[in-house]
């Protein structure tokens, strides 16, 4: 069957258009969520979205956890697994760029899990994805901190005068997005424990000064990314 051009672009568009699901989950006690059960969620999605299905925006707060990137080194874990496990901080294995870096409470992890033709125009347009996820960053890091700025090689990530605020890192299969932005919201007991975070010896920074403002932040980030990559509100 061959189809008109007015039928091509009717369908491009429907293909550009398709409104994202939106997940938000938090780690509790009576509801776990963690990195692990999160990875299994995306690549759901991504399954669904390499047959044509919409995407999601994924945000969460996970259980404790350092993610180790591709590109970590071994003395980037300061802290061996068994010592980790003690302090309830998971150690888990992934196939995104980047080095290591901690999840968990007081953090929220965004994922925009979509073809890349839908988030950025480019089938190819790795780099402009990263950069969306870095912008969104910025621009609702900017309500709390005038200061903040995007940096770039080794120190890849949104940054105050005092630290990193985000990080960033993706892996692509199929032309689909996988994993995405960590943004610091308040600082926990776990925070960043046991690691140099991003392979970097310097601070990390976080949005909030007080809990309460979490959820908020979190509402920022959503807008944010649904405007950022998919044109919804």
């Amino acid at each position: 069957m061959h189809l008109s051009e007015t039928e091509r672009e009717s369908n491009e568009q429907l293909f550009n258009r398709l409104k994202p699901e939106v997940e938000v989950r938090r780690d509790t006690p009576a509801s776990p969520w963690t990195y692990s059960a999160l990875d299994i969620r995306q690549r759901e999605i991504a399954a669904r979205v390499a047959q044509g299905g919409p995407g999601a925006l994924l945000l969460s707060e996970v259980a404790p956890v350092i993610t180790v990137g591709r590109r970590t080194a071994p003395g980037d874990i300061l802290f061996t697994p068994e010592l980790l496990a003690k302090r309830g901080i998971e150690l888990h294995r992934t196939d995104r760029g980047g080095f290591a870096t901690y999840h968990g409470p007081g953090q929220w992890v965004l994922f925009a899990v979509d073809h890349l033709d839908r988030l950025t125009g480019d089938s190819r347009g790795v780099r402009l994805a990263v950069e969306g996820l870095l912008q969104i960053a910025l621009q609702v890091g900017r309500k709390y901190d005038p200061g903040m700025e995007i940096r770039s090689g080794a120190e890849t990530g949104v940054w105050s005068p005092r630290g990193k605020c985000a990080a960033v890192g993706v892996h692509v299969e199929q032309r689909v997005v996988l994993h995405g932005l960590a943004v610091n919201g308040y600082r926990t007991t776990t925070s960043f424990m046991g690691l140099r975070p991003c392979g970097l010896d310097a601070p990390v920074d976080f949005l909030l000064k007080k809990e309460d403002d979490f959820e908020k932040l979190g509402e920022e980030l959503r807008d944010a990314a649904l405007q950022q990559f998919w044109q919804f509100h």
